[in-house]
């Protein structure tokens, strides 16, 4: 295949990709979407479609692999920075997140897949919390774990779902002093 195809393949599936976001928007769950939309949308026709994809899913799909990595690739970049702190990198990775308003609000509020936001908690909250080297009772580290994930979770999401009705620097000062009270109770 030449470049000139490549190009062509990247650019088909990244229309694609964008067209299934803003009809996730709109409808809220992917079952909702027809290939024919989904082709109106990205202004291609069924056989290109086709030629990459079997159904409405498998775009979903690749567009929140690309989401992952890159939101892990960019977690990586800001823990590789001289150590500012740990305030300084939730706050770089809040504002990563309002910067991706659009991709965020959609698969992680409006069209919700627990899946998808099960996998962006495991990737990205974690490497935050391996980065902040937050130490606790080995014995009861999964149930910490799962409480500081699904609670920063938690809160981002209705950040995002209050169109940012605190500022990056309220909200990391909230994750910071409720997860040290949360984690002073099991100090190792």
């Amino acid at each position: 295949m030449n470049v000139k195809d490549n190009q062509r393949t990247r650019l088909s599936k990244k229309l694609f990709q964008s067209a299934v976001l803003e009809l996730l928007e709109e409808k809220g769950g992917i079952e909702k979407i027809t290939v024919r939309e989904l082709c109106s949308r990205a202004e291609l026709n069924r056989s290109t479609f086709y030629a990459h994809y079997a159904e409405p899913r498998e775009v979903l799909a690749e567009a929140e692999e690309e989401i992952l990595a890159r939101t892990g690739a960019y977690i990586q970049k800001i823990g590789a920075q001289p150590k500012g702190g740990g305030k300084d990198f939730i706050a770089s990775f809040l504002r990563y997140i309002r910067e991706n308003d659009k991709t965020f609000r959609v698969l992680l509020v409006t069209a919700a897949d627990s899946a998808f936001k099960s996998r962006f908690i495991q990737l990205s909250f974690l490497q935050l919390f391996e980065y902040l080297q937050v130490q606790m009772d080995a014995e009861k580290q999964q149930f910490i774990y799962s409480y500081l994930l699904n609670g920063s979770f938690g809160m981002i999401t209705q950040w995002i779902r209050s169109d940012y009705a605190a500022t990056v620097a309220e909200i990391v000062e909230l994750l910071f002093s409720l997860n040290a009270s949360a984690l002073s109770a099991f100090a190792t």
